[in-house]
């Protein structure tokens, strides 16, 4: 069984005064891909950016990599290798692929920023054919394939990605999470919110159902993709 790189341990968190999740306790498992799902509203985006420290947490603790980071903002997270991914504006569209990734990699080493730029297009070979390539205008799943790419650019050990296929059509959506999928064969754990249940659980490792601000389940993805009652009832996938 892979170590836990993350656990919260009874959260509870929210915006200000407003409580959005409650007694929250989870595992990440490394190097795996660990899926939250639920029903609109119940706070799947909320319990990934509390992870980032985008929330304020009441009470509870988050360990991440052997540290207690439960106080640290985003930027200190980061700096301990959490990289997150938005659903939205997560690129800068007036800028090409290369500028992307070079302004990701801007404090590091010149050879060491080309060679992990080696390493995106190795990942991402159509990044290596828009290279010059405004990312405004590329289509939404090339755009979340480059948004994945500038957090490669960082070596971070987990990617917190949200929604990524929130408004694509199926085929791009489809891409998204082999792009999801192509990361993690690459090592990296992966936490990822999504709105397409079926197709979500079918990539991940872990599958997380979250209810209310409450985890309703949390164990094997495909395990979670079998149990029909809480398909039917909180996710509005299978049959009767």
């Amino acid at each position: 069984m892979a170590r836990a790189i993350m656990k919260l341990e009874n959260i509870n968190a929210g915006y200000e005064k407003l409580q959005t999740l409650f007694d929250v306790t989870l595992e990440v498992p490394e190097g795996e891909i660990t899926v939250i799902v639920g029903p609109n509203g119940a706070g799947k985006s909320t319990l990934l950016k509390t992870m980032f420290g985008l929330t304020k947490v009441y009470t509870g603790r988050i360990v991440f990599d052997n540290k207690d980071i439960t106080k640290l903002p985003p930027h200190e997270r980061a700096k301990l290798g959490m990289a997150f991914i938005f659903q939205l504006e997560n690129v800068f569209a007036n800028l090409s692929v290369r500028e992307n990734l070079r302004l990701a990699g801007h404090d590091l080493p010149p050879d060491v920023l080309e060679e992990r730029i080696r390493e995106v297009f190795e990942t991402f070979p159509r990044l290596k054919e828009r290279v010059d390539q405004k990312a405004g205008t590329m289509s939404g799943g090339e755009r979340q394939m480059l948004a994945m790419a500038i957090g490669m650019i960082r070596k971070p050990k987990i990617f917190l990605i949200d929604e990524p296929t929130a408004g694509l059509a199926p085929k791009l959506a489809k891409g998204v999470l082999e792009n999801v999928k192509r990361l993690n064969e690459q090592g990296y754990t992966i936490v990822l919110v999504e709105q397409n249940v079926k197709a979500g659980l079918e990539i991940g490792d872990k599958g997380v159902l979250v209810v209310n601000g409450r985890i309703a389940f949390d164990g094997p993805a495909s395990e979670l993709l079998a149990r029909k009652d809480l398909a039917r009832l909180y996710l509005g996938v299978g049959g009767r």
